[in-house]
């Protein structure tokens, strides 16, 4: 608006024989002024952009530190046998409370529907798992019973299928947290805070 005013004060169109030089040097202040303000906005935006950028990053780091290395290694590698350690599960289980209590989504729209889908999936598995696993009081858990009698075969045979399905559950969560990391990667490539990689 003070470029206008200026134009129309320095009498458009311009007549160079009667230019007067107040009008120019306000001309040209109301010229910088206003490209001082373009800039400042557009450098705000940038700023902006680059704050939700790096909100997300820091949120991503946070859920590498729960679904850590091992807890990753396990969803990849393991299967689910008669007897396995009692803290296997502990990423995916602290993922839940962290989850229950996530009041910030993500700012990125196609990584917030990964994590849902991830943390919904985990709950599954963990709701199918304790239905059928308890802690023996030795560090392990199993789907035995506390006097390891037998079971008939038809019992057997349906524990059995039970933890086939736990198993093919957490291939798929391998896969699916996989996937939300390679997404995040990839979205969130220009923050200028960084992925944090894997310990080792």
């Amino acid at each position: 608006m003070t470029v206008m005013g200026s134009l129309i004060w320095v009498q458009w169109p311009i007549n160079l024989r009667d230019f007067n030089f107040a009008p120019g040097i306000l001309l040209l202040a109301s010229f910088v002024s206003w490209v001082s303000m373009e800039l400042a906005d557009l450098g705000s935006e940038n700023i902006g952009k680059d704050n939700t950028l790096n909100d997300d990053v820091k949120k991503v780091n946070a859920l590498l530190k729960i679904i850590d290395r091992r807890q990753s290694y396990i969803l990849r590698e393991h299967a689910i046998e008669t007897y396995i350690n009692d803290t296997d599960y502990d990423g995916l289980r602290d993922l839940q409370y962290y989850y229950s209590d996530d009041i910030f989504p993500f700012h990125n729209a196609k990584i917030q529907a990964a994590y849902e889908k991830f943390c919904k999936d985990a709950d599954s598995f963990l709701h199918n798992f304790y239905h059928l696993y308890t802690s023996d009081g030795r560090g392990r858990m199993t789907w035995r019973t506390a006097d390891e009698r037998w079971l008939p075969d038809e019992q057997y045979n349906r524990v059995m299928e039970e933890i086939s399905q736990l198993n093919r559950q957490t291939s798929a969560l391998s896969k699916s947290w996989e996937t939300f990391v390679a997404l995040a990667r990839q979205e969130l490539k220009d923050a200028s805070v960084r992925i944090d990689p894997y310990e080792q």
